[in-house]
């Protein structure tokens, strides 16, 4: 299954947060499949779609170029401060979906620096990419640890293990 944002859809269709007029941040933007599918759900907001790799930055690039819509930004998700200056709207959702060890940080730096009061998070984690030996359980609870001491609030953690194995998506409010 390619797109986490359609498995935490089909696990729980009642997500009344995502709006056709939000202005959304997209990390681990990849070549384009899942961020099209956002933007056809905020079709009247903007969504910059932060991409490490180049590769897949040529990609995104392809696949939305009849978006209007998306913003492609080639930058490493590590240092929000990099990508500044092309973000010219207020954030209120941040949808994070890349495999590091240290993702949960990364939402946070990037809520802390963009994402509006009362704005979402949404973030997909994936137990291997943090740790391939610990249990699955062991690796969401610390990552749930490690949002809740930075302030935030999960409002849900959706399992989307049927659609993408070691995987949970949490939903948290700023």
């Amino acid at each position: 299954f390619r797109s986490k944002l359609a498995a935490m859809i089909l696990e729980k269709p009642s997500l009344e947060f995502l709006s056709k007029d939000l202005n959304c941040l997209y990390l681990g933007a990849s070549s384009g499949t899942t961020i099209s599918h956002l933007s056809d759900i905020v079709y009247n907001g903007v969504i910059y779609g932060v991409e490490f790799a180049e590769r897949s930055m040529r990609q995104l690039i392809q696949n939305s170029e009849k978006r209007k819509n998306i913003i492609p930004i080639l930058a490493d998700a590590n240092f929000p401060e990099s990508y500044a200056n092309s973000i010219f709207t207020p954030i209120d959702l941040v949808y994070q979906d890349i495999a590091q060890p240290n993702q949960a940080e990364i939402a946070i730096e990037n809520c802390n620096y963009y994402l509006k009061d009362n704005g979402t998070l949404i973030l997909a984690i994936k137990s291997q990419s943090i740790d391939s030996v610990q249990k699955s359980e062991k690796i969401y609870i610390q990552e749930k640890r490690i949002i809740e001491k930075a302030g935030y609030v999960i409002i849900d953690s959706i399992n989307i293990h049927n659609f993408a194995a070691n995987h949970i998506i949490l939903t948290v409010q700023k």
